[in-house]
């Protein structure tokens, strides 16, 4: 499977020491394989666990079982907790985050395409899923602003891509200054001018340079 969307989900569940075993037991009780999520994601309510710490449930090349019509085209997330009735905490929010960043490089999914569980009715009304793939579910939760999510997202992609090409920008002028240094001083190493000529014509450091 290689997904195209990120899907994200509340566990709709209030108790306490809720993880991916206990939804893992849930789903085996439907008769399915076991969990249909590939990562969970917990609250501040488990007595032995920390919030926000990350729990893998099925691995990211097997299609899951959390969004019908979507199933294997997609990766998703449950976030423990009730969405309708309480928001993520900031640690779920920061894991989150620092998740669906890293699986949008992974798998080169664009930011369009994250999108909690009810918007799959979107992508059925616009004939990308069949219509009788529409839910009522309201998950990830009425609590739970899609849009903010997104638009968090996007800050922090860009201000990764500034933060690359800064580093971009200063490994040219670092691969600049060093060739510059070794044509002040190639006249020290008469025995190696054609290497040095080789190595500064090289077409990766010309492409380094500029």
């Amino acid at each position: 499977m290689f997904p195209e969307y990120i899907v994200l989900h509340t566990a709709a569940f209030t108790g306490k020491n809720c993880d991916r075993d206990m939804i893992d037991q849930w789903h085996k009780a439907r008769n399915w394989s076991g969990i249909g999520y590939h990562f969970v994601i917990l609250n501040d309510q488990h007595d032995l666990k920390t919030d926000g710490e990350i729990e893998i449930g099925r691995l990211t090349n097997k299609a899951g079982a959390h969004a019908l019509g979507l199933n294997s085209r997609s990766l998703g997330i449950c976030c423990i907790g009730h969405g309708d009735k309480f928001d993520f905490t900031l640690a779920q929010y920061k894991s989150l985050y620092g998740l669906i960043e890293q699986l949008m490089t992974e798998f080169s999914i664009p930011l369009d395409k994250v999108i909690g569980h009810r918007e799959l009715n979107e992508l059925a009304k616009n004939n990308i899923i069949s219509s009788r793939y529409r839910t009522s579910k309201s998950c990830p939760g009425s609590k739970i602003d899609m849009d903010a999510i997104r638009n968090t997202l996007s800050q922090s992609h860009s201000l990764v891509k500034d933060e690359k090409a800064e580093i971009d920008l200063q490994s040219k002028l670092a691969m600049n200054n060093a060739i510059a240094t070794l044509q002040k001083y190639r006249g020290q190493f008469p025995n190696a001018q054609d290497e040095l000529d080789e190595f500064i014509n090289h077409p990766e450091i010309i492409s380094m340079t500029r």
